[in-house]
């Protein structure tokens, strides 16, 4: 038996490909008020929706969801560049009022063995795992305050219907456990690199972690 190199393609057998983890975040138990605290976390801008938000603090709060979604990839890409692909968002209807209750996404790693496999969650928790590790990030976003200027979609504006505006996302919950409890993160396949075994390394995953 042989093993042929299709170089032809341009896709090399002995690439490492980084590792795939799986990402949940159930939020039916997240904030849903008008507050600094709701909005939740979605990739989702009010131009998205098929019927915008009605009222601007409506608006405010899909603006708050996707503060905190550009945080958590902020986050998430400290020890290695991360790719985000087959992302799902979950809503009662394609309304701009209408709250997400799941986000579902995949991360593809381009260093897995810079991501640490210990740390500190925000309930003082031990991790130890690449994949808890993960999730601590995530709930680290969730569990944060955030301010930046955004654009806020105004229905009652005459001029572009967009106002340029402070925006701050705090938790969306009060209780660290309720945030960690709603993030499921899974490393969907091992075999997710290379194939010829002089790239099938043992895993050499940081032992600390500075965050």
């Amino acid at each position: 038996m042989a093993t042929v190199e299709p170089k032809s393609t341009g896709v090399a057998p002995d690439q490492p490909q980084g590792a795939y983890f799986t990402v949940s975040i159930a939020q039916g138990s997240f904030i849903d008020t008008e507050t600094v605290n709701g909005g939740r976390i979605s990739p989702c801008v009010a131009n998205d929706f098929a019927t915008k938000p009605t009222t601007v603090a409506q608006s405010r709060l899909v603006s708050r969801g996707y503060l905190r979604y550009k945080k958590m990839i902020d986050v998430l890409q400290v020890r290695s560049n991360v790719r985000v692909v087959n992302i799902v968002t979950t809503y009662g209807s394609d309304a701009g009022d209408t709250p997400i209750t799941t986000l579902a996404f995949g991360l593809v790693y381009e260093n897995p063995d810079f991501v640490p496999t210990v740390g500190t969650d925000i309930d003082g928790g031990t991790n130890t795992t690449k994949a808890l590790y993960i999730r601590d990030k995530i709930t680290e976003a969730l569990n944060t305050t955030w301010k930046e200027k955004m654009n806020v979609y105004d229905p009652t504006s005459n001029v572009g219907l967009i106002k340029d505006q402070d925006v701050t996302a705090s938790a969306v919950h009060g209780t660290p456990g309720t945030i960690i409890s709603a993030v499921t993160v899974a490393e969907a396949s091992p075999d997710f690199a290379a194939n010829t075994s002089g790239q099938l390394t043992a895993d050499a995953s940081l032992t600390y972690s500075a965050e």
